[in-house]
């Protein structure tokens, strides 16, 4: 028996039918079904499926749409669409609160779900404008310095050449080098009869030829076919040519870049890009021909274990990506055998420690948003948890205003029950009244769509600051797709909206809607209390939530890290001084508001170099330890403690081959730990270098752990190395940043402040007035590595708000109708003695009753939600039960305010007014 073939959408197909020129029909079909075919053979059914829906929405136009044909029955059609129009209109008029109601709560929660689609359209459309994005995948490998077992984003510059030689489905194989680390590129402009303009760029890399050929990027000057062929060949982006030469064309002009000997060598410009777009993972400035690095690129004893390069390949069409990943799994055991031989003398089983050296293919368009791997190095990565989230909250928010719309609605049905009757009477069938109502419904869905995208265009570019992104609204109004889209989503919300209380209202008795016997019955009132629990169920678990983010960031902020981040001024690029940076020292230090300062080749929280290390013993583990240079003065500075030993001392030139290690890693290097050795026993012992050179340092001292990341994660261990260290390869001949400790009574105000910022500028421009100033202060630093957090946090405050603000609307709205429907139960109690408080109390424990039961039902919601989040991060609030209380009592609060709005005013009402009809 053959297999089912999969069909197109069946009812994509019938409503392309019913909208489509009968003169275009024929040839769209054959073109769409084509399409859909092809789309299969490379993609599932349901993503072919989705395409058909996408191509059916691209036709409608204005040329490919039916001419509408006035006959009778047209015109019987328009006539009743008139008809329910103004019957809408009168009854919105009539009851004015409830439309205001109504159309408020619509509009607020479809301009959230907007704004909220924008962004998540944003984070999944990154890396989609190239042209082959589909088929280039990112070549990770695993974590051959640490574990073994997870992905590491960079590889050696010899994987592309293995893959090139042994992958034939790679149609194309190009790497990526950052130039850039520590501090930035130095370049600059050399004119005649002119002072050099000096740049530092931190978005400075080399890439391979055949880069654009991978890639696509627009180019506004120069050949992307050539443009990287010949060394020292450079192309930029149009911004930064504007920077370095202005209007002037720079094709064919010289930038000099300053090599790590210190010899600046001269780069031609090839090529001008059009500005980046910003929805893409690969975020640079400058980009150099790789071939410009051929003298470093030929050191065959590295080329395995040089991981600074990202590897990317071009699959080739219709290729198994499994099988692929598979094939890959043969290359590093046949490859890398050469540089563990020469570099540590091992096999690569023994390099390995017996695990797999794995090779991982990454999809492009998965890089930006993922978790991603260890060492992503050129451009923007987002957290795929808080698109999540925020996908989440758009469905509730949207879910929330139709519930409300829908229980307003029903609330209000048995003042239409007499309209009702009379058409019935009149012949109506249920389905025309379940047509009406469903017209009305949907008509409310278009105006409050309309306004929707008035106040999303409003709060954009105000959502955009806050959240950091560039989203736009305006532009993709134009494409006749997103307009589909649209229309589709009035339609179809309208119709959700609507269904129950068109049906509702439609199943009314004649004969007791006409003699006033319909009244909101027990089973509507059930559906209704229903949902208001589930409104304020959402509403509870988002404040909960949120106030627990706000307490993370909190907690995260005032963290103890191990050293004084408060009040040290950090200068840049103070290695471009050269001989003169001693100078620079001196001149600083003569600045009463400094109390001490100290050099250092990376900066707290950003220490993300490190190398593979042992004991100086026989069979000791080799062990992945994070390193950077500094002196002993920068460790007096950063207040770091010492449990052991001593600190540099630039009299002893000795210790310039010395160490200071933290506790982790005299933990992990086996040299015990505080509570099990005696705390000088590191003290004096040798650690070797497991890279090649196995030169012995002496350990000086032992510090109290402190935290040199992210706060996300736990301390690392850390070798802190002597910047006078001559037998280390690459590691700080150049001095990068200065550190100064300020005085706290000295400089007490803002203003101070920026005047001692300004007196710094002012002595670095005395001794070389080209360089760029650039300065940080390390508690800042600390607090940008939650910036992503700290926006999430405040956009969650955001859309919790609006989803509060709905359900509270809904529940204002039913506390109305509930004061309607008992104004003369509530009036006879009142002449019977009554006392105003026990009328509120009596109007008012029906709605408390249904928010303690959302409380009761969000609590264990929220607690579940807010334990997996706080599990990312390595120092974590304590799960507080007062954060629930003061939660809980803050929409306890807000929800009798809201019913009190109406119940005081239900109350004290004149008894006399409401029973004079009786």
């Amino acid at each position: 028996m053959k297999p089912h073939k999969p069909q197109p959408p069946e009812l994509a197909q019938r409503f392309l039918q019913w909208f489509l020129r009968d003169e275009l029909a024929e040839e769209v079909e054959g073109d769409l079904e084509e399409k859909f075919l092809i789309t299969l053979e490379h993609s599932s059914v349901r993503r072919a499926r989705l395409n058909y829906w996408y191509q059916v929405f691209h036709y409608l136009r204005p040329f490919a749409l039916r001419k509408l044909r006035l006959d009778y029955f047209s015109l019987i059609y328009l006539a009743m669409l008139r008809s329910y129009f103004t019957i809408s209109w009168r009854n919105a008029v009539r009851q004015k609160q409830f439309t205001i109601l109504n159309l408020l709560g619509l509009t607020i929660g479809i301009a959230t779900c907007i704004v909220i689609g924008l962004y998540v359209h944003n984070e999944l459309s990154y890396d989609a404008f190239h042209t082959r994005a589909d088929r280039i995948y990112r070549i990770n490998q695993s974590m051959i310095w640490d574990n073994w077992d997870e992905p590491y984003a960079s590889t050696g510059p010899n994987v592309a050449v293995a893959l090139q030689e042994d992958i034939p489905e790679l149609e194309e194989v190009t790497r990526i080098l950052k130039i850039a680390m520590n501090g930035g590129q130095t370049l600059r402009i050399h004119r005649e009869n002119e002072a050099s303009t000096i740049f530092i760029e931190e978005k400075y890399f080399a890439v391979d030829e055949n880069f654009f050929d991978v890639f696509t990027f627009d180019f506004i000057r120069g050949n992307p076919l050539i443009s990287l062929v010949e060394s020292a060949s450079m192309v930029m982006t149009e911004e930064t040519a504007e920077r370095y030469f202005g209007s002037e064309n720079p094709i064919g002009k010289a930038v000099e870049v300053k090599q790590s000997d210190g010899i600046w060598r001269p780069f031609t410009v090839t090529g001008v890009l059009a500005n980046l777009p910003h929805q893409s993972h690969l975020q640079f400035d400058l980009l150099v021909s790789l071939n410009s690095f051929d003298e470093r690129m030929k050191r065959d004893e590295w080329k395995w274990v040089w991981t600074a390069f990202s590897t990317y390949g071009l699959v080739k069409e219709g290729t198994d990506i499994a099988a692929l990943t598979e094939k890959l799994q043969a290359i590093p055991p046949k490859w890398a055998a050469t540089t563990t031989k020469k570099i540590f003398n091992q096999t690569v089983e023994e390099f390995t420690g017996g695990k797999p050296w794995r090779l991982y293919l990454q999809p492009l368009r998965e890089i930006y948003l993922s978790k991603a791997p260890a060492h992503h190095l050129f451009g923007p990565n987002a957290n795929p948890q808080i698109v999540t989230i925020f996908m989440a909250i758009g469905g509730l928010v949207l879910l929330l205003c139709s519930i409300n719309f829908m229980n307003l609605t029903t609330a209000r049905s048995a003042n239409r029950a007499k309209e009702v009757g009379i058409k019935k009477f009149l012949g109506f069938q249920k389905k025309s009244l379940v047509v009406q109502f469903t017209f009305e419904s949907v008509l409310f869905v278009a105006v409050s769509t309309l306004a929707a995208l008035i106040l999303a265009q409003l709060s954009l570019d105000w959502f955009n600051e806050v959240a950091d992104k560039h989203l736009k609204l305006l532009s993709m109004l134009t494409d006749p797709t997103v307009l589909g889209i649209i229309l589709a989503f009035v339609l179809f919300l309208g119709v959700l909206a609507g269904s129950y209380p068109a049906f509702y209202l439609s199943s009314f008795a004649p004969f007791d809607a006409l003699s006033g016997k319909v009244r909101a019955g027990f089973k509507g009132k059930t559906i209704r209390n229903g949902l208001v629990i589930f409104q304020f169920t959402i509403s509870i678990t988002l404040i909960i939530c949120t106030f627990f983010v706000q307490e993370q960031l909190t907690y995260t902020s005032s963290l103890d890290l191990g050293i004084a981040k408060d009040n040290i001024l950090q200068i840049h690029h103070v290695d471009q001084l050269g001989a003169d940076t001693e100078t620079l020292k001196a001149a600083l230090a003569e600045i009463p508001a400094f109390i001490n300062l100290g050099i250092s080749y990376a900066i707290p929280p950003h220490i993300w170099d490190g190398e593979r290390y042992r004991a100086a013993e026989p069979e000791s583990k080799v062990i992945d330890i994070s390193n950077f240079r500094a002196e002993g003065d920068y460790l007096d500075l950063l207040g770091a403690e010492f449990l052991a030993g001593r600190n540099f001392d630039s009299q002893r030139l000795n210790d310039r081959y010395g160490v200071i290690l933290n506790e982790a890693a005299v933990k992990e290097l086996g040299w015990g730990t505080p509570e099990t050795y005696d705390i000088d026993s590191p003290i004096g012992k040798m650690l070797v270098g497991a890279f090649g050179d196995e030169d012995e340092m002496e350990v000086l001292g032992v510090v109290r752990n402190f935290n040199f990341n992210s706060v996300r994660e736990n301390i690392r261990p850390l070798v802190i190395l002597n910047p006078e260290n001559d037998r280390l390869y690459n590691y700080g001949t150049g001095r990068y940043f200065l550190s100064l400790r300020i005085n706290p009574q000295v400089i007490d105000s803002s203003g101070k402040l920026q005047s001692l910022i300004t007196q710094v500028k002012e002595v670095i421009a005395e001794i070389d007035s080209s360089i760029p100033f650039e300065y940080s202060f390390v508690d800042q630093e600390f607090e940008n590595t939650f910036r992503s957090e700290q926006r999430m946090g405040f956009v969650l405050n955001l859309f919790t708000l609006m989803a509060l603000i709905i359900a509270c609307l809904g529940l204002f709205g039913l506390a109305a109708f509930s004061a309607e429907q008992r104004t003369k139960e509530l009036s006879i109690r009142k002449v019977l003695g009554a006392r105003v408080s026990e009328l509120i109390f009596t109007f008012s424990i029906e709605f408390t009753k249904l928010i303690l039961i959302s409380v009761v039902l969000a609590s264990p919601i929220a607690y579940v939600l807010v334990d997996a989040w706080l599990n990312d991060f390595a120092y974590r609030t304590p799960i507080h039960l007062w954060v629930f209380i003061v939660a809980i009592v803050g929409i306890l609060g807000i929800a009798i305010t809201t019913i009190s709005l109406q119940s005081v005013r239900t109350a004290r009402a004149n008894p006399v007014d409401n029973l004079r009809s009786e």
